[in-house]
């Protein structure tokens, strides 16, 4: 069962060592250390996740809390994954901000963002998207948890259709359906091939499909 280990991340000068880092160490041994995922924060994002952990950041830049790490313990240990699950989440955090820069820089007004991961293994998706949505927050942009769905008569055309095709059609679907408006931006982040173990993505914006990569 995951829990939330929450890890205050001080600035060096004043303290010489991080407090609670999650490393290996007399407090935590390396298998223990291993089993943890941790996704950086900055104050104020993690202040509203975390009011009672995190104070609210100064009015302006002190020697107080700078960031933070919020780590969940592995639900599954080092080796127990399947190989491709276990290669996507080990870079996921770097694979996903590559992603999340490209999005970002092509999304021009005020954007609403909306992310979904399609993944085989619900779990992943999951982690994957909320990884999405974290990093686009971080730039600073308007991310909502609502993700687009259509009907199920276009649900059932675009499974018998390659990728390539299958995602530009949704997303000209969504603007069809009025699913997404011309102020809402959608990042899918995929597994093209079964074979593969590259997270693609791609762009949808005003009824148009972008690969990402």
């Amino acid at each position: 069962m995951e829990f939330l280990l929450l890890i205050l991340l001080m600035p060096l000068p004043v303290f010489g060592v991080r407090a609670h880092d999650p490393i290996a160490g007399p407090w935590r041994s390396k298998e223990e250390a291993r089993n943890l995922e941790c996704t950086r924060l900055g104050q104020s994002q993690a202040h509203e996740l975390h009011p009672d952990q995190v104070p609210a950041p100064p009015p302006r830049a002190t020697s107080g809390v700078t960031d933070a790490l919020s780590c969940t313990q592995r639900f599954m240990r080092y080796g127990e994954r399947p190989d491709r699950d276990e290669v996507i989440l080990s870079s996921l955090r770097q694979s996903v901000g590559e992603i999340t820069q490209v999005a970002s820089a092509l999304g021009s007004g005020e954007l609403t963002w909306h992310v979904d991961a399609f993944y085989p293994g619900p779990a992943v998706a999951a982690k994957i998207s909320v990884t999405a949505r974290t990093q686009l927050a971080e730039r600073g942009l308007k991310v909502s948890d609502r993700v687009p769905v259509l009907a199920a008569g276009d649900i059932a055309v675009l499974g018998r259709m390659p990728a390539s095709k299958a995602y530009p059609l949704a997303c000209t679907r969504y603007f069809a359906q009025g699913v997404l408006k011309e102020q809402d931006a959608f990042l899918g982040l995929m597994i093209v091939d079964a074979r593969e173990t590259q997270l693609h993505a791609g762009l949808c914006m005003r009824g148009e499909w972008r690969w990402l990569r």
